[in-house]
């Protein structure tokens, strides 16, 4: 599969594993890369949160590591840490994890507001979902 559709299929997991957090109501994306995130709002706990999707090829990709950085490192007016949710493909989790302390977005110390979803073979998921569409 392309990286764009395995991308896609990254960020509609990622949005289902939002809403199941309660970050239903989508909120507008102004920046030119809002093809690689998501932006959700939580009325209950009245936060925003963040969603990333990341594929392999996206790992050395020095616009893909300022994005990450960037979207860590963002601000409520109150000062707080803004929850932010990487969608990464659960080969790939590895390298994700080693990226993201290189970056120093997750340590022992900081990043506990940054969290690496897992998605277990988003390539299989999509055949399976396209192929039960067929057979209905």
């Amino acid at each position: 599969m392309s990286p764009s559709a395995t991308r896609s299929q990254l960020l509609r997991v990622l949005e289902a594993h939002l809403n199941g957090l309660g970050y239903c109501f989508p909120r507008p994306v102004d920046d030119s890369r809002s093809a690689l995130q998501i932006v959700r709002f939580s009325t209950v706990r009245g936060r925003i949160a963040y969603g990333a999707a990341v594929v392999r090829r996206d790992l050395s990709s020095p616009k893909c590591q300022e994005l990450l950085v960037s979207l860590s490192q963002r601000r409520t007016r109150q000062r707080s840490s803004i929850l932010f949710f990487i969608g990464v493909a659960e080969k790939d989790q590895a390298e994700l994890e080693s990226l993201l302390e290189r970056l120093q977005i997750r340590s022992d110390i900081r990043g506990g507001h940054v969290h690496v979803v897992p998605i277990a073979n988003p390539e299989k998921t999509r055949r399976r979902a396209a192929a039960s569409a067929k057979s209905q």
